[in-house]
């Protein structure tokens, strides 16, 4: 399968969520040192449910699509719908299989978002 499908390349190429203008209740940032891919994830929350999510950052085009499709996903879940998510959540969404190296990069924005509801 393309590791680049045409999924990927498109949210790579015109993010919806990236450096959306948002109210940030919540925020974290996340490295990945073996390649240098940086995510900041930003996340507005109403009533204990995401009402907003942006995110910034610099990677290769699967981290910074996956920060992207992320946010189709989290949009509307509260806090404990987020903890329960699995890492699989994404990466079926994703729709395209990810090498063992390439895990850490789909799942950057998805740690950052995970690390900093546990944490807040």
């Amino acid at each position: 399968m393309d590791i680049y499908a045409q999924n990927i390349l498109d949210r790579y190429k015109e993010p919806f969520y990236k450096d959306k203008t948002v109210k940030p209740t919540i925020s974290s940032k996340q490295v990945n040192h073996s390649c240098g891919d940086k995510i900041e994830v930003q996340i507005e929350l109403e009533d204990d449910k995401i009402k907003a999510y942006s995110f910034s950052g610099v990677g290769c085009a699967i981290s910074q699509a996956a920060a992207d499709i992320l946010g189709d996903l989290i949009i509307g879940q509260g806090l404990n719908e987020i903890l329960d998510m699995k890492s699989e959540d994404l990466i079926e969404t994703l729709g395209i299989e990810i090498s063992e190296r390439r895990m850490k990069c789909a799942l950057l924005a998805f740690t950052a978002i995970k690390n900093t509801i546990k944490h807040d």
